[in-house]
């Protein structure tokens, strides 16, 4: 944690009432990535091949930013792709389109803070694949809380549901969090987990497979460990961090995965405002996106003046990705003009911005 440093990303903070609410969505379990192999049904993960209490579960945490309590909503709604689920009193899904896909679960054990919660929960009970299209979805979380005796609404809050073609390759690697993808608390740690599948079947003994965790800067890339899993505190993130994780066998990367981390005990943040792209986190022939870093308060949301940024541009394996037009995948400005000729090249386009200057707080 540096205010002198902010690193642009995406975080979502909802506020009602006047009372200011910290939440963000947690997959147990997770992540929501699934791979599908062209011309089979196939599924990496395959999620019907799992037990059940192994299977991906959506929740929400939500604190009291005054306080720093922990909130238990009183009322939750799911929605995917805008849908909003319906439930049957077995807790399976009887929405028409998502039958059985779907199982509300209450009195699920949330830790948070070496703390346990019962909360209601949202389990994925199948393959997520044939209902997306083959294109990335959504599910989102909205309700209300109870605070100092009144009802508040929270805000819908949101988590991906990415959906992949298979790399082709042997391997493919996943990383999740034990607590979600933000620290609140300063002293809150993160531990990430690198799963390796082959095939679709899960690695569990790595044997002569190694991993390496590093961390994404601007100024390159910074090796971390080689464990099995990796802490990240609030120490190592300004604002936000990609991390990633590369399994290493006879000297060659075999497979490589990543995860952003946001730290939203800073009092200052960062994020992207992205315009011109119809659909978030896509860009289709045609589209031209504006992507704009800039810095807020955590607490107000007022905006806090940059005058430029450094930016850093990747492609999908994390390798420097020059934008036409640019000299280097460096440099500075104040936002970013991405075609989608450049995002084809990249496949998938990654970018970090860092404030050139320190912050006047």
């Amino acid at each position: 944690m540096n205010q002198n440093q902010v690193t642009a990303s995406l975080a979502i903070v909802a506020v009602s009432n006047g009372t200011t609410v910290n939440g963000y969505v947690r997959v147990d379990n997770g992540p929501l990535i699934q791979a599908w192999t062209k011309g089979s049904d196939k599924y990496t993960p395959d999620f019907e091949a799992l037990a059940e209490d192994k299977l991906p579960i959506v929740i929400v945490v939500l604190r009291d930013v005054s306080s720093g309590r922990i909130l238990i909503p009183s009322r939750l709604v799911f929605k995917y792709n805008g849908t909003e689920l319906a439930f049957g009193e077995d807790g399976l899904c009887n929405t028409e389109q998502f039958v059985g896909m779907f199982k509300r679960v209450t009195g699920y054990n949330v830790s948070v803070d070496s703390q346990s919660y019962p909360m209601t929960g949202l389990r994925v009970m199948k393959n997520l694949v044939p209902i997306s299209g083959y294109d990335n979805d959504r599910i989102t979380v909205s309700g209300e809380v109870e605070i100092g005796g009144h009802t508040v609404a929270f805000n819908e809050l949101a988590t991906d549901v990415v959906i992949q073609e298979s790399s082709g390759k042997q391997y493919e690697l996943f990383i999740t969090s034990d607590k979600g993808t933000q620290i609140i608390n300063p002293s809150e740690v993160l531990t990430l987990k690198a799963s390796l599948y082959s095939g679709g079947d899960l690695i569990n003994d790595l044997g002569n497979i190694t991993l390496q965790w590093k961390k994404q800067l601007p100024s390159g890339e910074a090796n971390l460990g080689t464990q099995g899993t990796q802490n990240i505190a609030a120490n190592d993130i300004d604002g936000s961090l990609v991390v990633s994780c590369e399994a290493v066998q006879n000297a060659k990367v075999i497979a490589k995965g990543f995860i952003t981390v946001f730290d939203l005990s800073d009092p200052i943040l960062a994020a992207f405002k992205v315009k011109g792209l119809a659909s978030d986190g896509q860009i289709y022939p045609g589209e031209t996106g504006t992507l704009t870093p800039y810095a807020y308060k955590r607490q107000s949301g007022e905006e806090v003046a940059v005058a430029s940024w450094d930016f850093a541009t990747f492609d999908g394996e994390n390798n420097p990705f020059t934008l036409s037009g640019k000299d280097s995948n460096k440099f500075q400005g104040k936002d970013i003009a991405l075609t989608y000729t450049d995002a084809a090249r990249a496949k998938t386009f990654r970018v970090i911005a860092t404030n050139t200057n320190p912050i006047e707080l």
